[in-house]
């Protein structure tokens, strides 16, 4: 009589584990896997070159935990809060200041400012950043050096790394008062100094729907459809009003400026 084998059983130890057969989402899972061990091997070496510069073990643990907060700090307050629309968000300008000598060993001496507070405030802020350097700790040489390393709510315009703090106080400011046509201005101008700045109330003509709607805000202010009711009929019949040249001879003129915004578009007097 011939033996018959028991039908074989799944070895536990085969199933994979991701727990998943999706091939997508095991990718996912070995993506999330390999992050995670790249972060566990940075941190094992951060905690090797920190306990080498004299720190104990624990509290070089709790200066990896603190930059980590930093950084979760910093990424939420660029992500913003899902329920707060982007407009609210924007007039509060900040940047985000670094200790140099500690960035280029390593370490995160950081935080973020509140760009429309008085440049005494910001001065301040940046000393208070700077007297948590690790590296005049170690080494009791003073951390003197620092450098803008992110910024949010400055709309298009770009902050270099060593821009003055009176640009940058003047814009925090502007911003915070009059919304990101203040940046607007400040980013088509042809130089970015305070001086400028402050005439941004001078140079506004205001936020239209498009460039043709402020040509007929022109139209409208000079009376010009009532004119052209008081010419004769036959005259009247082949006069028309182009807003679109008349935008295009603002422009090339140079009489008006224009910055686009997804609302509609911001006017600027092109002389000041």
């Amino acid at each position: 009589m011939s033996e018959h084998l028991p039908p074989s059983q799944p070895n536990p130890e085969a199933v994979n584990s991701y727990g998943t057969d999706d091939p997508e989402k095991q990718a996912e899972i070995e993506t999330a896997r390999t992050a995670a061990a790249e972060e566990r091997r940075v941190n094992r070496e951060k905690l090797e070159r920190y306990v080498s510069y004299g720190l104990n073990e624990e509290d070089a643990q709790g200066l990896i935990e603190h930059e980590q907060m930093l950084q979760d700090r910093r990424d939420a307050l660029l992500a913003g809060d899902p329920e707060q629309n982007e407009a609210d968000r924007r007039i509060r300008p900040r940047i985000y200041v670094r200790s140099l000598v500690d960035y280029n060993e390593g370490h995160d001496i950081g935080d973020w400012i509140d760009a429309s507070q008085d440049l005494e405030e910001i001065q301040a802020d940046i000393r208070k950043i700077l007297t948590r350097s690790l590296h005049a700790h170690w080494t009791g040489e003073a951390a003197e050096e620092w450098a803008i390393h992110d910024q949010d709510g400055f709309g298009q315009i770009t902050l270099s790394e060593y821009e003055s703090l009176d640009v940058v106080c003047a814009l925090g400011k502007g911003i915070t008062e009059h919304g990101l046509a203040f940046s607007a201005w400040a980013e088509i101008s042809d130089t970015r100094d305070i001086f400028t700045l402050e005439r941004f109330e001078t140079a506004y003509f205001g936020d239209y729907e498009n460039r043709e709607a402020y040509a007929q805000h022109i139209v409208d202010e000079l009376n010009g459809e009532d004119e052209l009711e008081k010419l004769p009929d036959w005259l009247r019949d082949v006069v028309r009003i182009d807003l679109e040249h008349m935008v295009h001879e603002m422009e090339t003129s140079g009489e008006v400026r224009f910055a686009d915004h997804p609302g509609g578009v911001w006017v600027f007097n092109g002389r000041v």
